[in-house]
């Protein structure tokens, strides 16, 4: 037999998730920051070694 969930239960659950999703958008961007910076890295490292 299924349990049904209360309003408040079912509020609970979706907050949870809105934390979740927002802990991986933190996450991504962050780590797109971290590819931008490598690839301006990267990018002068080879400018440096083409002169």
């Amino acid at each position: 037999m299924e349990r049904q969930l209360t309003l408040e239960e079912l509020s609970r659950k979706v907050r949870q998730q809105e934390d979740t999703v927002a802990q991986l958008v933190r996450i991504i961007a962050a780590t797109n920051h971290r590819i931008s910076d490598l690839k301006i890295k990267q990018e002068t490292m080879e400018n440096n070694l083409i002169r």
